[in-house]
């Protein structure tokens, strides 16, 4: 699954904002509460962004991607086709509490 991230201010939900369920000690994932589709992800280290699916933009080709990220547990099939940074795990771009676990 592919996240953007957005500054907070700059971001608006359009329609009803996702429920969140606690998916780890420091992040939360956003869902559609109608359809149960995976909309955003809410982590503490990142708190000043709102990192939304790729896939649930209304036009994501006008987006541009500064990284990939988890590339380690990509389904094989799956191939990157630009020369934008990989990360296995987390990007350490920015720095994230999960990478202490």
């Amino acid at each position: 699954m592919s996240f953007v991230h957005f500054s907070v201010e700059a971001f608006t939900w359009l329609g009803v904002e996702p429920k969140r369920y606690r998916s780890s000690r420091y992040a939360e994932r956003g869902f559609c509460p109608e359809c149960g589709s995976t909309l955003s992800m809410h982590e503490e280290v990142l708190g000043d962004r709102v990192q939304v699916t790729l896939g649930s933009l209304d036009t994501p080709e006008l987006v541009d991607v500064d990284d990939h990220v988890w590339t380690g547990s990509r389904i094989p099939w799956f191939e990157i086709k630009d020369d934008h940074p990989r990360f296995l795990r987390s990007s350490t771009t920015v720095a994230s509490k999960a990478d202490d676990e």
